[in-house]
């Protein structure tokens, strides 16, 4: 038997229906994510650069300088004579 039009069981359904949802889309969710990780790089990118600025613009000593060359040219050193040596 059918309800008449305007009977309670019609207004729950349309409220409803008209009601708007409160979960966000995975688009909309995605889109805030983002948002906030680009907010948050934003802040770290800048923090670092606050930090560390002034010591990335320092020279190199040259003790350490000596040292990467000296383990430079040792690293070549073994790679020719590792491609010396005969393959077992």
């Amino acid at each position: 038997m059918a309800m008449p039009a305007g009977s309670k069981r019609d207004k729950e359904t349309q409220t409803e229906a008209e009601e708007p949802s409160h979960k966000p889309s995975r688009g909309a969710a995605a889109e805030w994510l983002r948002a906030e990780e680009d907010a948050f790089d934003l802040w770290l990118r800048q923090s670092l650069h606050e930090a560390f600025d002034t010591t990335v613009a320092e020279p190199i000593p040259e003790d350490i300088l000596r040292l990467i060359e000296e383990d430079r040219a040792e690293r070549e050193r073994l790679r020719s004579s590792r491609k010396a040596e005969p393959d077992k």
